[in-house]
């Protein structure tokens, strides 16, 4: 029988083979609560996340518009991306 946090994991893991993004975040922060320290969980965790930042930055924006990213590096270096 499965936790809580295993059934979150596996769920979240559904989803996202669904294209629930937003589902897919939810249960991953129920599941985090036992795998967030596995460093394969926090990837996907942290990959979702942005995904779903982005789509919800995208669906506020006119068709065409012109997006600006900047990357932000963990040891500080940040590199401006135009498109």
């Amino acid at each position: 029988m499965l936790d809580r946090a295993e059934k979150a994991y596996c769920l979240a893991l559904e989803s996202l083979q669904a294209g629930e993004y937003q589902a897919a975040l939810q249960q991953m922060e129920t599941a985090a609560l036992r795998f967030g320290e596995d460093p394969e969980f926090r990837l996907l965790h942290e990959t979702t996340r942005l995904l779903v930042a982005v789509k919800r930055e995208l669906a506020g924006r006119p068709t065409g518009e012109k997006l600006e990213l900047t990357e932000v590096f963990s040891h500080e270096q940040e590199t401006d991306l135009r498109g």
